[in-house]
């Protein structure tokens, strides 16, 4: 059984009159955001602001932090004088989730930030806010909450960012309800997002290299993915991406648990079905994927004669386009495999598909000609062509076996290093950096 990830939301402060028999008042989250979480398979724990610890000790048992809309920011927090305009102000609530912003980023704990999320997110990191849009000349209607409006607009992806790879699509169709927004960006944030009239509409903290799995994912969006994700995959893979995420970090071994909660996973020694394994598998995508499948290689260390591997079948398949995700993800999920969203890489996604209890094959979709299709054929066919780096390979896989059971996620990532560092030297110069 995989590990289920636990993500914190933080809630509002719900005051007397919003509950009925509650006449204390309490804590509360609106359903969507809850529901878009266990649609994406986590569990979810509310975090209520004002309660004792500091943010570290809050943050310690969550495996991910989801940071939703509500109130305005108190301007004071970015050197704005109060508004008319301002509404549901809670200073406890700023307190907390500034304070817990920072200790995530410490701590590489994958973060979404929602609407008002996202305002907090620009703040915390020394940004400021346009207090009422309304009164930002040139701006379309972005709803406005205190008004009870909303709007449908597009919100166009950098090419290349976090955005664009969880949601690989173009334009993405938003619904609104805010009246404040990002006007001078916080310190290592990088907008990612704009509606039409420039408004920035996703932030994403800066890494040194986008497609590191360890390092910090923060991410946040101006407008509300939770309402509309229960029918639109690209708003619902925000979600999935923060579970995913967590995921990986939550079932490896740490100092406190020393083994590792992903799924069991052990070496076998050479199988000589392995080429005719995939071969059948190919032969079904071809009939699922059609013309839509440029090419389809066998990769990963059971395509590597002698190899010793995970029994696991990893299949390439190339695409001239990675949009619309639809055109591919359907087909797969219609032979059984289950789709996985890559929160990296705008020119992968991720698909598994188990027979019994153990997992029978991987499938990569890819852009055809992309870095990451090269890198993963360059791999193969050097190892293929140069046995001492087969064997040394072997050997490295064996002793991470060995020092991380049930941690197949820091498995993965200890053989980096010495992926890239054949990779680098298989490719042309200049070619195999990390795009």
């Amino acid at each position: 059984m995989r590990y289920v990830p636990l993500i914190g939301i933080v809630s509002y402060r719900l005051e007397g009159d919003r509950v009925r028999r509650w006449p204390e008042g309490g804590f509360g989250a609106p359903a969507p955001y809850v529901e878009a979480v266990h649609r994406a398979g986590g569990r979810t724990v509310l975090v209520p602001p004002g309660q004792p610890g500091t943010a570290e000790q809050v943050l310690e048992p969550l495996d991910g932090l989801l940071l939703a809309g509500g109130g305005d920011v108190d301007p004071s927090r970015y050197g704005d004088a109060a508004t008319d305009h301002l509404y549901g102000v809670d200073p406890a609530r700023d307190d907390l989730e500034i304070a817990l912003l920072h200790a995530a980023d410490a701590a590489a704990t994958p973060t979404l930030c929602i609407c008002r999320g996202m305002q907090v997110m620009n703040v915390a990191f020394g940004g400021t806010l346009h207090p009422h849009l309304p009164g930002v000349p040139g701006l379309i209607p972005h709803g406005v909450p205190i008004d009870e409006t909303e709007a449908t607009h597009e919100v166009e992806p950098l090419a290349g960012s976090r955005l664009a790879a969880v949601t690989k699509t173009g334009p993405l169709s938003c619904r609104s309800h805010h009246h404040q927004g990002v006007a001078q960006v916080g310190d290592g944030l990088e907008p990612t997002g704009w509606s039409s009239d420039g408004l920035v509409e996703a932030l994403e903290r800066t890494v040194e290299d986008q497609q590191d799995e360890w390092a910090t994912w923060m991410l946040g969006v101006q407008w509300h993915p939770e309402e509309t994700a229960a029918h639109d995959r690209a708003q619902q893979s925000l979600f999935n991406a923060l579970v995913l995420i967590a995921r990986l970090h939550g079932s490896r071994a740490t100092a406190r648990s020393r083994v590792g909660r992903s799924r069991p996973y052990e070496l076998s020694e050479p199988d000589p079905t392995w080429p005719s394994r995939f071969e059948r598998v190919a032969d079904e995508l071809r009939g699922a994927l059609g013309d839509l499948a440029q090419r389809i290689d066998h990769v990963g260390s059971t395509s590597v004669p002698g190899l010793s591997a995970k029994p696991t079948i990893d299949v390439q398949v190339s695409v001239a386009s990675m949009v619309p995700r639809s055109a591919y993800v359907d087909p797969l999920e219609g032979l059984g495999f289950v789709w996985t969203v890559d929160p990296w890489d705008v020119t992968h996604e991720f698909f598994s598909r188990d027979q019994g209890e153990n997992r029978d094959v991987h499938v990569h979709v890819c852009g055809s000609g992309s870095l990451w299709e090269r890198r993963h054929l360059a791999f193969r066919d050097w190892l293929r062509t140069h046995p001492d780096d087969a064997a040394a390979y072997a050997t490295l896989k064996r002793d991470l076996a060995a020092a991380h059971p049930r941690d197949v996620h820091t498995y993965t990532h200890e053989k980096g290093a010495f992926i890239r560092g054949i990779q680098d030297r298989a490719l042309p110069e200049g070619v195999g950096k990390r795009d």
